[in-house]
Formats: C-alpha cells, sequence, structure tokens
C-alpha cells in the first residue's frame, strides 16, 4: 500500500484566480483541480490513498475564504475514499481565529492541518501559533509544515531572479524552522505535537554534519541560544516527521534522510501536481523511495507512518 502524504488540490469553486490566471494554471490545468484527473493519475502509478491541502490558504488573513476553501475540499475528501484532507489554518487571522477554524474542519471531518514556515512574519515560535497547537494536540491532529512560498527568507539574500528562493530559499526556511522549534523549546511545550515537514525538512539530513559541527559546545563553547547536537539530534529523530517530497526523486538527499532519520520519522509525500506531474512521475518517486529505504522499512515510510498519523474523524 502507498499513502502520498504530499498532495495538493484546489476544487473549481476555490480555484484561486492569481493561480488559475498564470502560467502555472494553465500549465497544470485539471491536474490541480479536478479530482478525477488526480484518480487516474494515482491509479497509474500504483499509489493508493492521497492526503490532500492547499497551499494558497494557508496562512491567509481572510478566515471566510480559508472557510469556504476548507469546506469545498472536505466535499472533495468525502465523496472519494481514496483522499484525506488536512485544512488550511488562517495563522494571519490572529491565533483564536487560526484555532477556531482548525477546530470547526477537524470536527467536520479533517484528518490534520497545515501551515507554512511563515505567514507575515509569524513564525511556529510565536506565541500566535499556541491555540493552533493546543487544537492539534487535544485532537491528536498533525500539523503539515509548508514553507512559504515567496519571499521565504529575506528577498534581499534569495529572490527568483534566477529562481533562488524557489531552488534554496523555501528549503532554508524549513531547516530553520525546524531548528527554532527544537531550539525555542516548543516540542517541550507541546509534547504530543506532531510537526510534518515538507521537502525532507528541506534537505536538513544532508546539513547534519554542519549542524553537528556549530553546535558541538565543546568546539563552540558559550551559545547559550542553542541546545548541544547530541540533544538537537534526539530531538529530530524522536520528534520532526519528513516527507519524501521536493528533490524530485532523486536518490541523494532519500538516502541521506534514510542515513541520518529513523524510517519512523518519514512519510511518503510528492507535492503533486508541483513535482511529479503524471503517473509516471508520480510511481518513480514511489519507487525511489522504496529503493532507499533501509530493508524492510518501504512499507513504514510509504504507508504506516502516515495512517499513524492522520486523525481518523
Amino acid at each position: 500500500m502507498t499513502v502520498d502524504f504530499g498532495g495538493h488540490l484546489y476544487p473549481e469553486s476555490v480555484y484561486p484566480d492569481p493561480i488559475r490566471e498564470g502560467q502555472l494554471g494553465e500549465l497544470l490545468g485539471p491536474r490541480l483541480s479536478d479530482p478525477d484527473t488526480l484518480v487516474d493519475l494515482y491509479d497509474a502509478a500504483g499509489v493508493d490513498e492521497v492526503v490532500l491541502s492547499q497551499p494558497f490558504y494557508m496562512g491567509s488573513s481572510d478566515v471566510e475564504g480559508v472557510r469556504s476553501a476548507n469546506d469545498a475540499l472536505l466535499e472533495v475528501v468525502t465523496d472519494y475514499d481514496r483522499f484525506y484532507g488536512l485544512a488550511a489554518i488562517p495563522v494571519a487571522a490572529g491565533g483564536e481565529a487560526a484555532a477556531r477554524e482548525f477546530e470547526r474542519a477537524l470536527d467536520q471531518g479533517y484528518h490534520g492541518g497545515a501551515v507554512e514556515t511563515k505567514t507575515e512574519g509569524v513564525e511556529l515560535t510565536d506565541s500566535q501559533l499556541e491555540p493552533v497547537f493546543e487544537v492539534a494536540e487535544r485532537h491528536d491532529a498533525p500539523l503539515l509544515v509548508h514553507p512559504k512560498l515567496h519571499e521565504s527568507v529575506h528577498p534581499e539574500a534569495l529572490d527568483d531572479t534566477y529562481l533562488l528562493n524557489a531552488i534554496f530559499g523555501r528549503e532554508a526556511a524549513l531547516s530553520e524552522s525546524i531548528c527554532k522549534v527544537i531550539h525555542e523549546g516548543v516540542l517541550d511545550s507541546y509534547q504530543d505535537l506532531n510537526l510534518v515537514f515538507h521537502h525532507l525538512g528541506g534537505n536538513i539530513a544532508s546539513m547534519l554534519g554542519r549542524v553537528h559541527l556549530q553546535l558541538d559546545a565543546g568546539r563552540w563553547p558559550g551559545q547559550d541560544s542553542v541546545v548541544p547536537y547530541e540533544e538537537f539530534k534526539r530531538y529530530l529523530d524522536e520528534r520532526i516527521y519528513l516527507d519524501t517530497s521536493g528533490f524530485f526523486g532523486y536518490e541523494q538527499p532519500l538516502r541521506a534522510t534514510f542515513d541520518e532519520i529513523p524510517t519512523s520519522q518519514v512519510v511518503f509525500g510528492t507535492d503533486y501536481p508541483f513535482e511529479p506531474r503524471d503517473g509516471d512521475e508520480i510511481d518513480e518517486l514511489a519507487a525511489a523511495v522504496d529503493r532507499c529505504s533501509p530493508e524492510g522499512a518501504a512499507q513504514q515510510v510509504l504507508a504506516e507512518n502516515a495512517l499513524s498519523l492522520l486523525v481518523d474523524p
């Protein structure tokens, strides 16, 4: 069995105009809005179930707009046995409003939620997220952490003139977010919080040598704002989940992840339809994860971990 934790879909009634009317909307066509097209492609790839979210609405300040988008996606999820849903959480509307919409969505039948690494300057370590985390813990609901798409880090550092934000900025933002929730004690405050970081957490496993070097208290003493590497790695190994999307099925990032991160913390994810756009590409990504997984662990990564995370309404 294979479960894609990282699929995206905008039902026609809430398809965002900036996407529909842009080059991406023209390029993707019905793959981003038509559930039957998605089903056909996943059938061709042999993927059984898909967890769907809507990045455009994650973090929005428009509570009514987010509510409409969540309701529209939930109708699709309800109509298709093979779909699960992660509700968009309107973080920019304020923590209490965001938490109310998240709780409403879970009560209606959602299986988890989705937030951005940063929304209008608000990060996962800010107090505005506390009511959202409380809802997540109360319902045992996972939160997908999606990169902020534009100006992921400071635009003067990495803009999209040469697609540097798309290539590097989003990944730096994901790794930054992981580091901050560990160093600032978010995981201690919310011991049952399950955060699933998109794109292999920005390929953080490939950077662990650098992390180790800088967090080694014996080598760099006096760093009071950080936890030592051994503690950092324990949090990463036990409390953070990563999905396998973001790197187009290339095996080196996948192997680095499986070399450094326990398979219990990795879920299969594709970022459909932004990364794989047809059945062959979905199939190849799943096959690459299968090839790179430690012996006997492929099924855990491809399905079991995701199913254990999702709320059963």
